[in-house]
């Protein structure tokens, strides 16, 4: 090797174990998008502690509502066997004449569970680490897409198995500085 060449390996080898990265400041947003900010940690409920009551939620409410007209649905099986971890998509139908052009998070779709008394049984976690990665979801006219995939395997925020018995999935879009609700989704869960 030459010496130019060395002193130019050996500065960029310097310079490399200088920088630092992490998932939060990873250039992945197109020019003139800012990137979301960083969740808060949070550390769980610990067992036995209330859950938030009937008309509570634990859902993202930040971002205008979708001004085309739209619906949006859960999709997947009606029941699961506690501890089967079985997933659902969120599905975007266009209702309009406009194209919908959704540039988003890979996990900007949350959800919660609720009980037959309408009590928040398992929560929207707020202490996951979603990527950077970026999704287009284009919806065209009269068109349905799958937007993202939920999963659950019929335990509370805690982890606990809950019982046998009716329990309503509640889902939102909260990204690209819009907020889309799901119709909520009837599931009966067995032992």
């Amino acid at each position: 090797m030459t010496p130019r060449l060395l002193l130019t390996a050996a500065l960029l080898g310097m310079s490399l174990a200088h920088a630092q990265v992490s998932i939060f400041n990873i250039p992945a947003l197109p020019p003139g998008q800012s990137a979301p900010a960083a969740p808060a940690p949070t550390t769980p409920a610990a067992p036995g502690t209330a859950t938030p009551g009937a008309g509570a939620t634990t859902l993202p409410t930040a971002g205008e509502a979708l001004d085309i007209p739209h619906q949006a649905t859960l999709n997947g099986p009606g029941s699961l066997k506690v501890g089967e971890a079985t997933t659902w998509t969120f599905d975007l139908s266009n209702q309009g004449e406009q194209p919908i052009r959704l540039e988003h998070g890979a996990c900007d779709v949350r959800f919660e569970v609720l009980n037959a008394a309408g009590q928040v049984v398992r929560g929207n976690p707020r202490d996951t680490v979603c990527t950077m990665q970026i999704v287009v979801t284009e919806v065209g006219p009269g068109e349905t897409m799958d937007v993202q995939t939920i999963r659950w395997d019929g335990r509370d925020s805690q982890g606990r198995a809950l019982p046998a018995g009716e329990y309503t999935i509640r889902a939102v879009f909260s990204g690209a500085g819009v907020r889309i609700a799901a119709e909520p989704f009837t599931v009966t869960l067995e032992r």
